[in-house]
C-alpha cells in the first residue's frame, strides 16, 4: 500500500481497534510499526543513520500513535533529543508532520510544567538559529493533537486533513523537506564541547546530550590500541555498558592481563584522568577491616580525618556533569564486606531529586559534631562517581559474598591476547565527554517502561535461568533482574550487540559467577543451565550429561545461543568432577 492509504487505513480504523479491539498482533498495529517504516525507509533520502519507529502503545492502545525519524547522531529513542514524528490527532481527524522533542525524560526529571518549559526554551533557540527557508512550515504551538507535551514540544509542522490527505508524492516531498531542515538542527549540536550551539551563549544541561556511543566507543578503542593495549572483542561495549547499568564494576583476572590499565585508559580517552583530578587508584591493603580509610575516623583527640573516598566524593560533587573514576585495585587483598559494605548499601539507597540522582549522606553525624567540618556533613554518593575494582583469584585473596557479587557486573579476564600493535598511525587525543555518557537514567524497571518489549524479553531467560538455581537455593532476586534489564535495553538503545550476545555477556557476569559448592546439586544446575546456554531454538542438547572434554568447548561457538556462558560452564563442571568442588573463579 501506498504511504497515504497507509495513513487512512490508521485515521479511519484506529478508534474503533483501540475502544473495542485486542492490542495484541492487531492488523493497525502492523501498520504502525512495520508497513508504514518499512515505505519510510524506501525513500532515497533516508539512509542507515536514521532509525524508525512506529508505535500504538506497549501492552495498551496508545490513544496517540506515533511513526518517529530520528538521526541517530541526536537520539536513538523518543523518550528524549529532537527528532521527526507523525502524530495522529486522538480523534483522528488530523496528522501532523513535525520536527519535536523527547518529553519522557524531561517530565521524569522535571515535572510537567518543567519539561513544558524547558521544550518551550529549546524550541525558540533552534528556531532563532537555524538557517534554512521555512516556506509552508509552521511555527507556532496551535496544534490540537490532544496531548499538550506533544504540542508544546513541536518545533515545526503541517497539518493534513484525514479528508483531504495529500497524495504521495506531496507526502514524499514535505518529508524529504523537514529531513532537510532536521539536517541543519543537527549542525547545530555539537556534543564534543557541551553545548547545543555553536554561536549560541545559552546552553542546554550537559546531561540532555545524545550521544552517538557506537561512535565515542570506537574512538575509546583506538585511544587504547593507540597505547599498545590490544582488548578481546565486545569488552569496551561490556565495560561501557556495565558502568551504564550500575556505577560499580569489577574487572576480575589473573595478574598482569590489564585490568588496572583497562580502568585507566578508558578513563584517559573520555578526559578523565588523574591529572584534573577525575581518577584515583587506590590499593587495597590487606589489614583494611573498616571502612575508616575510605570514609574517615575520629583520632584520640577527637579530630575527624577524612579517608580518600569522603576526599574524592566531595571533589565530584563540585564538578557533577563530568565522570569520575574511583578505582580499588587489588579489591579482595582485604574481605571487601569489611570495609566497603557501607558504601553498597548507600549505593542502594539512590533515588531520583529533580534531575539528580543522590544517595543518603556517608558520614554519621556523630562524627561531624564540630562546625568546622560543616564541609563533609552533606556529602553523598553523586551520580558521576564510577566504582570499579580489580582482582585477583588466588590463595592470597578472599573470595566475593552474594552481596558484592548482586550489586556488580565482573567482567573476566581469562583469556590472554600476547599479540602486540605496532604501526605508523596518527595519534589518538582525549575526547571530553561529559557525564550524561555513562548516567544511569533508570533506577527501576517503573523508569524503562517505554522498553517493555526488552524487559519482557530478558525476563523470559531470566525466569527460565532462575527456575534452575532455586534448586540449589542459589536463585537471584530483583536487583539483579534490574540490572540485567537496563545492561539489556542500553545495548539495544545504541546497537551495540545482538541481543543474544549481549544476554550471553550478563549470564557469565551477573549469574554465574554466584555459583559455588560441593553438592551434586551444584552439578546438576551447571548441567542444566548448559543446555540452556546451549540451545539454538533446535534443542540439539537432550542429554542429562554434558562433555567436558576440550573438543567439545571448541564446538562451543557452533552449537550454543550463549557461547561464553557454556564455555564457563563447561569448565565448572571439569573442575567438579576433577576435585569435587567447582566456582567461577577458576
Amino acid at each position: 500500500m501506498s504511504l497515504k492509504t497507509l495513513f487512512e487505513e490508521v485515521m479511519n480504523n484506529y478508534i474503533k481497534a483501540r475502544t473495542s479491539q485486542p492490542f495484541a498482533k492487531h492488523k493497525i498495529g502492523d501498520i504502525l510499526r512495520k508497513e508504514i517504516p518499512q515505505e519510510i525507509q524506501k525513500f532515497d533520502f533516508i539512509d542507515n543513520k536514521y532509525l524508525i519507529k512506529g508505535s500504538n502503545g506497549q501492552g495498551n492502545w496508545a490513544e496517540i500513535p506515533w511513526i518517529a525519524i530520528m538521526n541517530e547522531k541526536i537520539t536513538r529513542t523518543t523518550r528524549e533529543g529532537v527528532y521527526i514524528v507523525y502524530l495522529f490527532s486522538s480523534d483522528m481527524k488530523r496528522l501532523y508532520l513535525t520536527l519535536n522533542q523527547g518529553c519522557t525524560k524531561l517530565q521524569n526529571d522535571y515535572g510537567k510544567p518543567g519539561a513544558i518549559e524547558k521544550m518551550s526554551s529549546l524550541s525558540s533557540k533552534i528556531r532563532n538559529n537555524i538557517n534554512i527557508e521555512l516556506n509552508g512550515w509552521n511555527t507556532d504551538d496551535d496544534l490540537s493533537i490532544g496531548n499538550e507535551l506533544y504540542e508544546k514540544g513541536t518545533i515545526f509542522y503541517k497539518k493534513y486533513e484525514n479528508d483531504n490527505l495529500p497524495d504521495d508524492e506531496t507526502l514524499k516531498k514535505d518529508l524529504h523537506n523537514l529531513i532537510d531542515i532536521y539536517k541543519h538542527v543537527a549542525v547545530l549540536i555539537d556534543a564534543e564541547k557541551g553545548n547545543i550551539y555553536k554561536n549560541d551563549e545559552e546552553h542546554i544541561p550537559v546531561n540532555d546530550i545524545s550521544y552517538n556511543v557506537k561512535d565515542e566507543l570506537d574512538h575509546i578503542k583506538n585511544y587504547i590500541k593507540n597505547h599498545g593495549f590490544i582488548y578481546n572483542d565486545k569488552l569496551i561495549e561490556n565495560f561501557y555498558l556495565s558502568l551504564k547499568s550500575k556505577p560499580f564494576l569489577i574487572l576480575a583476572g589473573i595478574s598482569g592481563t590489564g585490568k588496572s590499565k583497562l580502568a585507566r585508559l578508558f578513563g584517559e580517552a573520555i578526559d578523565c584522568n588523574i591529572k584534573n583530578g577525575q581518577f584515583i587508584l587506590v590499593p587495597v591493603r590487606p589489614d583494611w577491616s573498616d571502612s575508616t580509610e575510605l570514609l574517615g575516623y575520629k583520632d584520640m583527640h577527637n579530630k575527624f580525618h577524612p579517608g580518600v573516598l569522603t576526599n574524592f566524593i566531595k571533589r565530584a560533587i563540585n564538578d557533577i556533569n563530568k565522570p569520575c573514576f574511583f578505582v580499588l585495585d587489588e579489591m579482595n587483598l582485604a574481605r571487601v564486606e569489611y570495609y566497603f559494605s557501607d558504601i553498597l548499601a548507600i549505593m542502594e539507597s539512590r533515588k531520583k531529586d529533580g534531575d539528580r540522582i543522590i544517595t543518603d549522606l556517608i558520614l554519621n553525624k556523630e562524627l561531624l559534631d564540630d562546625d568546622s567540618l560543616r564541609e563533609y556533613s552533606n556529602l553523598y554518593i553523586p551520580e558521576n562517581l564510577y566504582f570499579i575494582g580489580t582482582v585477583n583469584m588466588d590463595e592470597t585473596t578472599f573470595p566475593f559474598s552474594k552481596k558484592v557479587l548482586d550489586r556488580a557486573n565482573v567482567i573476566e579476564f581469562s583469556d590472554v591476547n600476547l599479540d602486540y600493535f605496532v604501526g605508523d598511525i596518527e595519534e589518538i587525543t582525549e575526547k571530553v565527554l561529559n557525564n550524561g555518557f555513562l548516567k544511569n537514567e533508570f533506577l527501576t524497571l517503573n523508569d524503562c517502561l517505554d522498553y517493555r518489549e526488552i524487559i519482557d524479553d530478558v525476563i523470559l531467560v531470566l525466569k527460565k535461568i532462575n527456575d534452575v538455581l532455586r534448586e540449589g537455593d542459589l536463585h537471584f532476586g530483583y536487583r539483579v533482574r534490574d540490572e540485567i534489564s537496563f545492561y539489556m535495553i542500553y545495548n539495544e538503545l545504541n546497537g551495540l550487540m545482538k541481543f543474544d550476545e549481549a544476554m550471553d555477556l550478563e549470564i557469565l557476569q551477573k549469574i554465574l559467577p554466584r555459583i559455588h559448592g560441593s553438592s551434586i546439586i551444584i552439578k546438576k544446575m551447571l548441567v542444566e543451565l548448559f543446555k540452556i546456554c546451549s540451545s539454538n531454538h533446535e534443542a540439539k542438547y537432550e542429554y542429562e550429561d554434558i562433555d567436558v572434554s576440550d573438543k567439545m568447548i571448541k564446538d562451543i561457538d557452533d552449537n550454543c545461543l550463549y557461547p561464553r556462558s557454556a564455555r564457563k560452564i563447561i569448565y565448572m563442571v571439569r573442575r567438579y568432577e576433577e576435585d569435587g568442588f567447582t566456582s567461577y573463579w577458576l
